[in-house]
């Protein structure tokens, strides 16, 4: 498996917004659900982070991908944010995950941050225990969303 920055949504669209929603099956709720809301949602995340959107791959095969912002303000700070972590279904506890959030947090440290964040759904409990085991503390609540967020110093 290598990580590689995406060069650009076109080649990969159609297969990103595939991976997302499979990804995201049966957690519909903190989601987009119609592939065009999808696309738009990559984009934007592509035009906030266009030298960070890292894809995992196995030969020409996507495992996952995950977008690192960091030009994020959280209360008054920058931070790097964390604003999707997908990871194909069949490739799930395979290490893909752990090594896309590595690559996050490298590129935050990188960048001379202190913190990193993330929201995740409250009832996405494999997530939330899989963002615990990374060092990833929980430190608040919004609707359907809890804050999770890392020292990266």
């Amino acid at each position: 498996m290598r990580i590689e920055v995406l060069k650009g949504l076109e080649p990969w669209e159609e297969t990103l917004i595939d991976l997302y929603l499979r990804c995201y099956k049966g957690m519909e709720k903190y989601a987009y659900t119609r592939p065009k809301d999808v696309r738009n949602y990559l984009r934007w995340l592509f035009k906030r982070a266009p030298s960070s959107f890292f894809l995992a791959l196995e030969g020409d095969n996507p495992l996952g991908f995950l977008v690192a912002d960091d030009h994020w303000e959280e209360g008054g700070e920058r931070v790097g944010e964390i604003h999707e972590v997908v990871v194909a279904p069949e490739n799930r506890t395979r290490g893909v995950g752990k090594a896309l959030v590595q690559r996050a947090l490298e590129h935050f440290r990188e960048k001379g941050l202190k913190k990193a964040g993330l929201w995740v759904g409250k009832e996405n409990k494999r997530a939330r225990d899989f963002y615990t085991h990374l060092g990833f503390q929980e430190k608040g609540s919004q609707g359907k969303w809890i804050r999770m967020e890392c020292s990266l110093e």
